[in-house]
C-alpha cells in the first residue's frame, strides 16, 4: 500500500511538473497571436489574457517560479498588457486604470530582471527581451522625433518620455530620449504658457518631473509655469531643487527675474537679477535684462506720479523712488560698458538711462560710440 502511494506521488508530482511546463508553452503560443499593429483590440485582448492566464499558473509554481524561459514570457505578456490597457484608453478618452497598470508594470519589471540576471545559458531570452524593448523604445522615439518636426511639443515630450522608460525595462539609461525630453519639454512649455494653458503645462510637468532625472532647464520650466499660476509653494519648491542642484546658474536666476518682472512682483525680481549679477557682474543677459527692467520700472513710476494731481503727496514718494531705482543702473550697466565698449545693445541702454539722470555728457558720449557701431 505504501508502494502505491508512493508510485501515486511520484505520479502526480511529475504531472503537475509537466502540466506547469506546458503552461509555459501555452501561454507562449497564444501570446504569439498578439499583434499590436494589427487585429482588433478585442482579438489582441482575448489572446493576451488567454496568455496570462497561462503564465499565471506556471509563476506560481514552485518548477517553473525561477525559469528565466518562464519569466521571458511572463514580462512579454504583461508588456502587452499594459499596452491593451493604454490602446483601450486612448479609444474610450479615459485613463488607464492606474492600480492596474501598477500591477503590470511590477511584473514585468520583475520578470525581465530575472532573465536580465540570469546565467549566459539563457543568453537567448535575455536577447529577446533586449531586442524586443529596443524595438519599442525606438518606435516611439521615431514618433516623438515626427512629433517635435511637426512643432507638436507636448506631444513630442510625451513620446521622448516614453521611449526613456521603455528603456529602463532593461536598464538602460537612453541619454538621447532624455536629452529629447528636456528640448522639447521646455518648447511646450513655453507655448502652453503663451496658450495660457496652464493646467496642461503643469500635468505634462509633473509628468516629466516624475519620469526623468532631474535636470536644471526642465526645472527652469516647472518655475516658470507655476510663477505664472502664481503658485508660490510650487515655485520655491522647484527653484530650491535647482539652487541645490547648481548654485552657480546665473541663466536660472535670469529666467526667474524675466518671469517676477513680468508678473509685476519687481522687488522680487530685482533680487533674482542681482543673485546673477552676483555670480557673473559681466553676464550680457542678466546686464540687458537687469538694466532694461530697472528702467522701464523706474519710468512706470514716474509716469505714476504724473497722472495724479501735483498737490497729492504721493508725488514726491513716486518721484523719489523712481529716481533711486534709476540711480542704481550705472552701478553695473557703467562697470560692464567699460569691459566691453563696443557691445552696441549695453551703449543703447546706457543713454537713456545717462540721459533720464540728466548725465548730458554721459548720455551724449554713450549715445556718440552706439551710434558709431553699424
Amino acid at each position: 500500500m505504501k508502494k502505491l502511494n508512493l508510485l501515486f506521488a511520484i505520479l502526480f508530482a511529475g504531472t503537475t511538473f509537466f502540466a506547469q511546463k506546458s503552461s509555459v508553452t501555452d501561454a507562449a503560443l497564444k501570446y504569439k497571436k498578439y499583434n499590436p499593429m494589427g487585429g482588433s483590440i478585442e482579438d489582441n485582448k482575448k489572446a493576451l489574457n488567454g496568455a496570462k492566464a497561462d503564465i499565471d499558473l506556471a509563476a506560481v509554481n514552485t518548477e517553473t517560479v525561477n525559469d528565466p524561459y518562464m519569466h521571458r514570457y511572463r514580462g512579454l505578456i504583461y508588456f502587452g498588457l499594459m499596452e491593451i490597457a493604454t490602446m483601450e484608453a486612448g479609444v474610450s478618452g479615459a485613463q488607464p486604470d492606474e492600480n492596474l497598470m501598477k500591477e503590470y508594470d511590477t511584473k514585468v519589471r520583475e520578470s525581465f530582471n530575472v532573465v536580465l540576471n540570469a546565467s549566459n545559458k539563457f543568453k537567448d531570452d535575455k536577447k529577446v527581451i533586449q531586442e524586443y524593448i529596443n524595438a519599442k523604445s525606438a518606435f516611439v522615439f521615431e514618433n516623438g522625433l515626427t512629433m517635435f518636426n511637426n512643432k507638436n511639443y507636448e506631444l513630442a515630450t510625451q513620446m521622448f518620455l516614453g521611449a526613456y522608460q521603455i528603456s529602463k525595462y532593461i536598464n538602460v539609461e537612453n541619454e538621447d530620449a532624455k536629452t529629447n525630453v528636456m528640448l522639447s519639454f521646455v518648447r511646450a512649455t513655453d507655448t502652453l504658457i503663451k496658450q495660457n494653458k496652464l493646467n496642461e503645462a503643469t500635468e505634462l510637468g509633473d509628468a516629466v518631473y516624475n519620469g526623468v532625472p532631474k535636470n536644471i532647464e526642465i526645472l527652469i520650466s516647472l518655475i516658470n509655469i507655476n510663477l505664472q499660476k502664481n503658485d508660490q509653494i510650487a515655485t520655491e519648491k522647484y527653484l530650491n531643487e535647482a539652487t541645490s542642484m547648481d548654485s552657480t546658474n546665473k541663466t536660472l536666476f535670469v529666467v526667474l527675474g524675466t518671469s517676477l518682472s513680468e508678473l509685476g512682483q519687481n522687488d522680487k525680481a530685482e533680487a533674482a537679477f542681482l543673485r546673477a549679477l552676483a555670480l557673473d557682474p559681466y553676464y550680457p543677459d542678466a546686464i540687458y535684462q537687469y538694466c532694461t527692467f530697472m528702467f522701464n520700472w523706474s519710468r512706470d513710476l514716474s509716469n505714476t506720479a504724473s497722472d495724479l494731481n501735483p498737490k497729492d503727496p504721493d508725488v514726491a514718494l513716486f518721484q523719489t523712488t523712481a529716481a533711486e531705482i534709476m540711480n542704481r543702473i550705472p552701478l553695473y550697466m557703467d562697470a560692464y560698458i567699460e569691459k566691453f565698449p563696443v557691445d552696441k545693445t549695453a551703449l543703447d541702454i546706457g543713454w537713456k538711462v545717462h540721459y533720464m539722470l540728466e548725465h548730458e555728457e554721459k548720455s551724449a558720449e554713450l549715445k556718440k560710440r552706439w551710434e558709431a557701431i553699424k
